[in-house]
């Protein structure tokens, strides 16, 4: 299982388990004060842990970003190295021919 289908379990898992909560809160035999200061406490506890989770994710994914940008540019500084490397050493026969002839 990939780790975009295990975050995208867990979110719906998450939301599943607060929609359960708050059915059972409502037919809890409870006055409804108690019940809506419990199911605002459960909500604040469920924000705070997709608060986290998001975080988490967005944590992972710039720092995975960061490590993917450097090893492009080290591609493409490489590359470049390489072209520069190659055109001076074309050159460097051209102008040794051409001296050659002379």
């Amino acid at each position: 299982m990939s780790r975009e289908n295990v975050g995208s379990n867990l979110v719906f898992f998450l939301i599943g388990a607060a929609a359960g909560a708050a059915v059972a809160l409502l037919y809890a035999p409870q006055d409804g004060e108690s019940t809506r200061r419990i199911i605002g406490e459960k909500a604040g506890e469920y924000k705070g842990k997709a608060t986290e989770f998001t975080t988490n994710v967005a944590t992972t994914a710039k720092d995975k970003w960061g490590v993917a940008t450097d090893k492009i540019q080290g591609l493409v500084q490489r590359g470049q190295n390489s072209a520069n490397a190659g055109i001076d050493s074309a050159a460097e026969k051209a102008h040794a021919g051409i001296n050659s002839i002379n």
